[in-house]
């Protein structure tokens, strides 16, 4: 068989891909096996193959033990910011008391308020007529906080839950707008670690009735007011302490304290705690319900006057006064994993174990206990 007809026979398995100029045409005509290029077309060839299950299941495996190492570590990068965050706010806040301090030789009133015969009798300080005109420590700070423009917008002679007609319980009709300054969220008084599920929320001030319905951005610090003397509260499990332990640095018991009523020293006493998740109420990082003092403007939350609460946070009093709950007035809480910062007198801010030693917390709140705590 020549050449040509090796090419047209039906039954060869051969291909033939050929570029031939007009010379090798020529020289194809004497030598009948040119240069060519063969290519075998084979029925044989195998299909490319893809992954097996068993492949794609070790590659998932391996991709989910990938995220299971570098998802915690991730995360905890990011509660190390948020708690640095939370830690800068109170530093704010110990410059801003520092200030005010050197302004005024105290420390602000924890809030202003006059009572008579329509006030409760632990609301204010007594005088010759009922003033509701009710204006709090935050308040006061704002211009110390870079919060000018906040402050000047608050009408000052009327309370911060203005408007509000209390004329049919005796006192004023208050017709000033100051809700929609209290209303305002500021970054300052928010912990980033802390949920939270609307800001500006809705409160009452129910030391009256009917209570008063008003509106304020969150808070997620609180003043160190004192420890409570309910019994089966903290002070029963602390140990023995001088006359006057309950008063901490911010109460209204004091309106007027300064550093120098501070004779427990003040690298060893608390001024303000985090008191974070309000107006929800949390119970060892379950939300359970709703509680007071969420707010940067609200009377509730100007004084806190620990009683403690039970491990687990449902009742109070108790022995636990860190991480167990936030309900009002019964302890300090955080949503930092394993404690809580609280800003001490000389303006330094401390993270304390929530294992803290019950007498050690209870020497921290107090400012004349006659006690200097062992270190923290």
């Amino acid at each position: 068989m020549n050449y040509s007809q090796l090419r047209q026979s039906p039954e060869q398995p051969w291909r033939q891909s050929t570029s031939i100029s007009g010379r090798d045409r020529e020289r194809s005509r004497q030598n009948p096996c040119p240069v060519t290029t063969w290519f075998w077309m084979s029925s044989d060839t195998p299909a490319r193959r893809g992954f097996s299950l068993i492949e794609l299941l070790v590659v998932i495996a391996v991709i989910g033990i990938l995220v299971a190492l570098i998802l915690p570590a991730v995360q905890s990068a990011r509660e190390a910011a948020r708690r640095t965050k939370c830690l800068n706010n109170l530093r704010q806040f110990g410059l801003a008391f520092h200030s005010y301090h050197d302004n005024y030789d105290q420390f602000p009133p924890v809030y202003v308020a006059v009572r008579n015969s329509v006030l409760p009798h632990f609301i204010g300080v007594p005088g010759p007529i009922d003033d509701a005109n009710i204006h709090t420590y935050a308040e006061f700070l704002l211009p110390y906080l870079e919060e000018s423009g906040i402050y000047n917008r608050i009408n000052f002679q009327e309370p911060y839950f203005s408007p509000a007609d209390l004329s049919g319980l005796g006192l004023g009709n208050y017709t000033a707008d100051n809700q929609s300054v209290m209303a305002t969220p500021l970054s300052v008084f928010l912990c980033p670690s802390a949920p939270r599920d609307v800001n500006p929320h809705d409160d009452v001030w129910e030391d009256v009735s009917p209570g008063v319905p008003f509106r304020t951005g969150g808070n997620d610090y609180g003043p160190s007011s004192g420890v409570s003397r309910a019994s089966g509260g903290l002070l029963s499990f602390a140990p023995p302490q001088a006359t006057g332990i309950a008063q901490g640095v911010l109460t209204n018991d004091f309106p007027s304290n300064g550093l120098g009523d501070v004779t427990d020293g003040v690298t060893h006493t608390a001024l303000m705690w985090e008191i974070a998740g309000r107006p929800d109420l949390w119970q060892l990082n379950k939300k359970v319900g709703v509680t007071n003092g969420g707010g940067w403007a609200d009377i509730k939350n100007s004084e806190n006057w620990f009683s403690g609460s039970s491990a687990d946070g449902a009742t109070i009093p108790g022995p636990c006064a860190i991480n167990c709950t936030n309900e009002v007035e019964s302890g300090t809480y955080s949503f930092h994993p394993g404690g809580v910062h609280v800003l001490l007198c000389d303006g330094s801010v401390q993270f304390l174990n929530e294992n803290l030693d019950i007498g050690l917390f209870v020497n921290l709140v107090t400012a004349k206990g006659g006690t200097t705590p062992d270190a923290f």
